[in-house]
């Protein structure tokens, strides 16, 4: 792992900690080098030397003074750490066992690292009044290896001190250094050493075991209780995290900081004596793997070609699952964790050098997105996806008839009564021929009440149905305009069977399709010639998948109505609120809000929340609902909310401890390979496997990963029987696995539950709440706040459950409270400005509102806004493959494709209706009785025997006359007797 750190303190200071030491004795063994490009024109190379150290840090270059001039003088940042970590096995086999060849390892690990960041370093100037960046690839670093933590446990780690300088050629002026793109980078920095380092293991000897999603690894023998026992360290900032809700890098900053312990003074031998007696417990299982790495020798590892490519294409798939443009960096930061210690950044950077050169792999060239994108790439595959759309876009224009008339259309809107913004926008996609049409509405502006009112207008022959990304919006939409609801991937799954061109589609929260369900859902539209009406709000959460499709289909010229009147919220507040949210203004819009809280820690802050919410009546505690932004805020407010619960008696005090599966998170491309399953995980199938005797929904347990007979990866699998399964993921849809990781949840009756799943059985949706009202063992009796239905469920069978407090923003999408309560902690991964908005918008009277730092919040989605990439804007070719643009320059093809599609069309549906007349007609034949089913099969064989004679006369007779016909048009082979005619014999048809 790579930590950077801004370096705070005096150069003196700071320059006595890296190489005197602080907390123990620096030993002669332990490395400090110059390092950089540097280092070779100031003429610094071998070991560090303390003072020169010092005046680098302070800015000094020979006479040059670095840094800004203040009025008390001149002032310059020294630099950065760039601290990189070595895995805890890796560390003991080196520092207590002893090999030194590992700590030779981590150092040439830890040079290949620094010089990928090095080729990202960069100086700022402002060019006519704006800020450029420049790529200058130059540093000046100071490198100390150490070999103890602070708790002083056997940690080896790298210091890698960057000055703050650079230049772009030797000789040239020295200048500030900018970090901008080497902090953006350092991830990648880090994978790239684990990776060097693994392969160099391997090629000792050693054996190692990694995560391919995480990239990170240890060395295979070494006992997890040995690595947790000298892991003090990272045990006391692991359980601080967890206490205070600390998710992510920056958060577990927090902790680091937190739970520094004094310093120790004492020397390196000291050390390794108190190592070696804490080792002993498992000094038999280090010799064992010291004598097997004996046996097995060192050895030059040769790179395999195939390998390296298998890894480069997952990188680049894997990375695009999410987003359809990402830094370069990414890729290779994907490709070389799914192949830890099997390729290096040598073998894989080529590899994606050659996407580029045969244009599988695209630069872009404008920001798209929020991330920050220093070398954007996005791939072809991504690129046809997004003109696919726009292709699609052009055919639906003018390929459908008004799914109402002028009248209706009235009439309806004024028995719904619409606003004037309503009946235009309900007018706009009811009298139009274009197949596809939008609805671009601000959150609570009415589009539910737009189309009950479509669906009281439509003419008698059309039928509407609801669709939504996730089966809660879908219902919920359904139910309020009374019409049949599905989801997205249900109606996917069935390749729109049954759908004709009179069927009209109305698709909720359009803003959370992802580009491959777009293109799926246009091209069943095409193919049935089915009215499709996407509606949503770009403003709010987007998809998980890659792509921004609702919003991408609205530039590339989808004809779009507009709703900008939010009818949701009843005070002038939240109205205010919401409206400034919108305009990016959040300093404002957190202003407005009922109150907003702050406190240190994220554990505080969900305190504070929770007794807030449990000080509230019950019926304030109904209409009252509980938002966060992840699924591990989510369990520490559910946990504490079940305390206060419990204390007063509305959770019964005995509880059931249950199993529930909580989705493991894998994407597609991981389902497909052996080496991302992990014991301890369930695997679901939603088809039936014969060959295996795998069921459908039955659950199979991962015991392991192996190899069949033919040296294939494949997933060990027990199923409930204890039978074991050798199950090659590869030969399967991802789409039929669902992955989930077993977890144990406390139940009790009083508990409010959540379900998390689609379960068809239950008739349950995703996201439905209820309340326990009894618990006998495994199962449950529920009440359901939708319909207020009582169930008994066997939470034994049905496990795809969680407690149901708070919720997060994802879900909660499409959804209106009276009140709600947010917890958005600064640091999180998911603070953006679409998640803020989403979550204050579900609210009707007000939003109170829990985080550190207002102002640190404000700031974060101002920089933040959760956009995602789109590989068209990235390219810089909206305009160029616009609907407009396109449709003119394809003008001709476009036509002749929407007459060929309006044809086949008619075809399906002449052969549908005569399928349907055959149907009807048979079923107007339905025998009475024994006899007249005798009779009828007696005569429906006769007539499949009359078909085949007359099918096998007609064939004899037209081969016999293609005979005749290819003699009288060819002149017999010469020398070839000629057939005659038998005079002598009659042989009639009824004898042979």
């Amino acid at each position: 792992m790579i930590h950077p750190r801004r370096l705070k303190g005096t150069p003196t200071n700071l320059a006595r900690y890296y190489t005197i030491g602080d907390y123990y004795s620096k030993g002669s063994d332990e490395h400090s080098e110059w390092g950089g490009k540097l280092a070779a024109e100031l003429g610094l190379e071998g070991k560090v030397d303390p003072a020169r150290f010092e005046e680098l840090l302070s800015g000094k270059v020979g006479d040059q003074q670095l840094g800004r001039r203040r009025k008390e003088g001149v002032q310059h940042h020294p630099g950065w750490d760039f601290a990189v970590n070595a895995p805890k096995s890796v560390s003991i086999m080196a520092l207590v066992h002893g090999d030194e060849r590992i700590v030779a390892a981590h150092e040439r690990a830890v040079g290949v690292a620094i010089s990928y960041l090095e080729e990202n370093a960069e100086l700022r100037r402002r060019v006519e009044g704006e800020i450029v960046h420049e790529t200058t690839g130059r540093l000046l670093f100071a490198r100390f290896t150490e070999h103890s933590s602070r708790e002083l446990d056997p940690h080896l780690h790298t210091h890698v001190v960057v000055m703050n300088m650079t230049n772009t050629a030797d000789g040239e002026k020295i200048v500030s250094l900018e970090t901008r793109a080497m902090f953006t980078e350092q991830m990648v920095a880090g994978q790239v050493y684990r990776n060097e380092l693994a392969y160099s293991l391997r090629e000792i000897g050693y054996e190692v075991e990694f995560d391919p999603r995480r990239g990170l690894f240890e060395i295979r023998g070494v006992p997890e209780a040995m690595v947790r026992d000298m892991s003090q360290r990272a045990d006391q900032i692991e359980a601080h995290a967890r206490e205070h809700g600390h998710v992510g890098q920056a958060q577990r900053a927090k902790s680091f900081y937190a739970t520094r312990r004094a310093k120790e003074k004492v020397g390196l031998d000291d050390l390794h004596a108190r190592w070696t007696d804490r080792a002993r417990p498992w000094q038999a299982e280090i010799d064992r793997v010291s004598e097997q790495v004996c046996e097995k020798g060192e050895q030059s590892i040769i790179p395999d070609p195939r390998t390296a490519a298998r890894a480069v294409l997952f990188g680049i798939r894997q990375t695009e699952t999410h987003e359809a443009v990402n830094n370069l960096g990414r890729y290779y930061r994907t490709a070389l964790a799914s192949h830890v210690g099997e390729v290096r950044l040598g073998e894989v950077r080529p590899l994606v050098a050659e996407q580029e050169a045969r244009i599988k792999l695209l630069r872009t060239i404008r920001q798209t997105g929020d991330q920050t994108l220093l070398k954007g790439r996005t791939s072809l595959r991504t690129v046809r996806l997004e003109l696919a759309l726009s292709e699609h876009l052009s055919l639906a224009m003018g390929d459908a008839a008004p799914a109402a008339t002028p009248e209706r259309l009235v009439e309806a809107a004024r028995a719904a009564g619409l606003t004037a913004a309503q009946s235009a926008a309900l007018n706009g996609i009811a009298l139009g021929t274009d197949r596809l049409v939008a609805i671009q509405g601000v959150a609570g502006s009415g589009k539910s009440t737009l189309v009950g009112a479509l669906v009281q207008a439509v003419r008698p022959d059309r039928e509407v149905i609801a669709l939504a990304p996730t089966s809660s919006a879908a219902a919920d939409l359904g139910a309020k305009a009374r019409i049949e609801s599905r989801t997205v991937a249900d109606l996917l799954a069935t390749g729109g069977r049954d759908i004709t061109d009179r069927h009209i589609f109305v698709l909720d929260e359009a803003g959370q399709l992802g580009n491959r369900q777009a293109m799926r859902m246009l091209e069943i539209s095409r193919h049935t010639g089915a009215l499709l009406i996407l509606i949503g709000d770009t403003k709010q959460t987007g998809a998980i998948e890659q792509g921004k499709a609702f919003w991408l289909l609205q530039k590339l010229g989808m004809p779009t109505n507009l709703l900008t009147e939010s009818r949701r919220q009843e005070t002038d507040a939240m109205k205010d609120a919401v409206s400034l949210a919108r305009k990016g203004d959040y300093a404002a819009s957190l202003g407005a809000l009922d109150r907003v809280t702050t406190a240190a820690t994220s554990e505080d802050l969900a305190k504070d929340m929770v007794a807030a919410w449990t000080r509230l009546k019950p019926s304030g505690r109904a209409a009252t609902n509980i938002l966060v932004l992840d699924n591990a805020t989510r369990l520490i407010v559910n946990s504490q909310i079940r305390e206060v619960l419990k204390r007063e008696g509305a959770v019964a005090a005995e509880d059931r401890r249950l199993e529930v599966l909580t989705p493991a998170g894998m994407s597609d491309q991981e389902k497909h390979f052996a080496r991302f399953y992990s014991g301890g995980q369930v695997v679901m199938f939603s088809r039936d496997n014969a060959g295996l005797g795998i069921a459908s929904d039955a659950e199979y347990r991962v015991v392991g990963t192996g190899r069949d007979s033919k040296g294939r990866q494949v997933v060990r699998l027990v199923d409930q029987n204890g039978r074991t399964i050798a199950w090659n993921p590869r030969l399967g849809k991802a789409g039929h696995v669902n992955v989930f990781m077993a977890e144990q949840r406390d139940l009790a009756e009083g508990d409010r539950i959540q379900w998390r799943l689609v379960n068809k059985d239950l008739g349950l949706k995703n996201a439905e709440r209820g309340t326990v009202q009894k618990l006998d063992g495994m199962v449950a009796t529920i009440r359901w706040d939708r319909d207020k239905r009582v169930e008994t469920v066997d939470l034994g069978i049905h496990k795809t459950w969680d407690h149901g407090y708070a919720e997060t923003v994802y879900s909660a999408q499409s959804k209106t409270y009276a009140r709600v309560y947010v917890l958005a902690p600064v640091e999180s991964g998911l603070v953006n400005g679409q998640n803020y908005y989403t979550a204050i918008t579900r609210a009707q009277y007000g939003v109170k509102l829990w985080t550190e730092s207002q102002e640190r919040l404000a700031a974060k989605l101002a920089s933040r806004s959760g956009e995602k990439t789109s590989s068209i804007e990235g390219l810089g070719r909206l305009r160029t493959d616009s609907h407009r643009v396109r449709g003119t320059r394809h003008k001709d093809r476009l036509d002749e494709a929407r007459r060929s599609n309006a044809e086949k069309r008619d075809v399906r549906l002449s052969e549908r209706e005569e399928r349907e007349r055959q149907t009807r007609e048979r079923a107007n034949r339905e025998p009475r009785g024994i006899g007249e089913i005798l009779a009828n099969r007696a005569h429906e064989g006769a007539t499949a025997l009359d078909r085949f004679l007359r099918g096998t006369l007609s064939r004899g007779q037209d081969q016999g006359s293609a005979r005749t016909d290819s003699s009288e048009r060819a002149d017999p082979a010469p020398h070839t007797p000629q057939p005659q005619p038998d005079h002598g014999h009659d042989h009639g048809g009824h004898d042979r």
